[in-house]
């Protein structure tokens, strides 16, 4: 097996952001900060939480600015303690 870096991997290439996150786990709220994000996922900073389950599909509000936000279904593909990285359902209109 080819050792290639996760990178080559992508299908879509990511974009650094800082942006504010909220995910929702049935009621309950977890607040977060998306560091990058794709046509078809982003990467969430969050505090340490039991809550986000690998394989798990949850509502997310992303704010992009003032006046400006988005929600998406997303599929939480990796958690660790404090990252989780999310496959959106539906590709991101992305505007550079």
């Amino acid at each position: 097996m080819a050792n290639t870096s996760v990178e080559d991997r992508r299908e879509h290439p990511r974009i650094a952001v800082s942006w504010p996150v909220r995910m929702w786990v049935d009621e309950e709220m977890i607040v977060g900060r998306a560091v990058d994000i794709s046509e078809q996922g982003l990467c969430v900073i969050t505090a340490p939480t039991d809550a986000l389950k690998r394989g798990a599909c949850y509502r997310i509000d992303v704010v992009v600015g003032a006046e400006s936000q988005f929600s998406c279904q997303g599929e939480v593909r990796h958690v660790t303690s404090s990252l989780v990285g999310v496959r959106t359902v539906e590709r991101l209109k992305l505007t550079a």
